[in-house]
């Protein structure tokens, strides 16, 4: 990437694109840069290390392996979205890892870069603020699905995850490429066959469809119903 990729990639992070071009500019040289291929690390669960990342190009997995390398998946992560902050902010180790799944072009930022950048503009302080209060929410839900759902809302509450990442149309959502089922199952700790077992049902009552190695949900309105209906809600 040139320095004109690099900043454009830069205003697509929601944190940063408050900030002018001309205040982008001096962060932008900053950062390293980084590819990385398809599977390769970019950090370790329990890492002593404090960069704070930035996707330019590809898609992130965020990831820890069990000490049986179980894989739990907590998110995938698009190209703007900033990853890595936790330890950036408190220096303590990795609270995950991270892989690409993607090609990637990564941006990373030491944690004391970070942290004079967040002086010098009070305004980032907000938006991060405001970044991660949005993850302890999402991690509240999940921590209440995994607490109170069975297996099956469970998968259905995953689907439309992966629905709402993958925008909506006429009340309906195309998964393309479709997830395989040990991604599923990864996510919301379960089996294969728990989740095929699953698919197979919403497959039955038309809630799905598979297309072109895609996965169709159908019915978004009627899949919300189920997932409310048995939180309670």
């Amino acid at each position: 990437m040139d320095q004109q990729e690099r900043l454009g990639a830069l205003q697509r992070v929601p944190i940063l694109a408050v900030l002018s071009a001309a205040q982008l500019e001096p962060v932008a040289k900053a950062c390293s840069w980084k590819d990385y291929d398809v599977g390769e690390a970019i950090l370790s669960y329990q890492a002593p290390s404090t960069e704070v990342f930035f996707i330019a190009a590809g898609k992130v997995r965020v990831i820890i392996y069990s000490a049986e390398g179980k894989a739990v998946v907590f998110t995938d992560l698009k190209v703007g979205a900033m990853f890595g902050e936790i330890a950036a902010i408190d220096r303590g180790p990795r609270s995950a890892g991270a892989e690409a799944i993607d090609p990637c072009t990564i941006a990373s930022l030491t944690a004391s870069r970070f942290e004079a950048l967040l002086l010098g503009q009070p305004v980032l302080v907000l938006a991060t603020l405001r970044h991660v209060t949005a993850e302890v929410r999402r991690l509240s839900e999940r921590v209440l699905e995994f607490s109170t759902l069975m297996v099956q809302n469970r998968i259905q509450a995953e689907l439309l995850r992966l629905a709402a990442d993958a925008g909506h149309r006429d009340g309906e959502a195309l998964l393309s490429p479709a997830p395989s089922l040990s991604d599923i199952a990864n996510r919301i700790s379960t089996h294969r066959e728990a989740v095929s077992r699953e698919l197979n049902r919403l497959g039955s009552v038309g809630l799905l469809s598979r297309q072109r190695g895609g996965l169709r949900i159908t019915n978004i309105a009627r899949l919300e119903v189920l997932v409310r209906e048995a939180k309670g809600e």
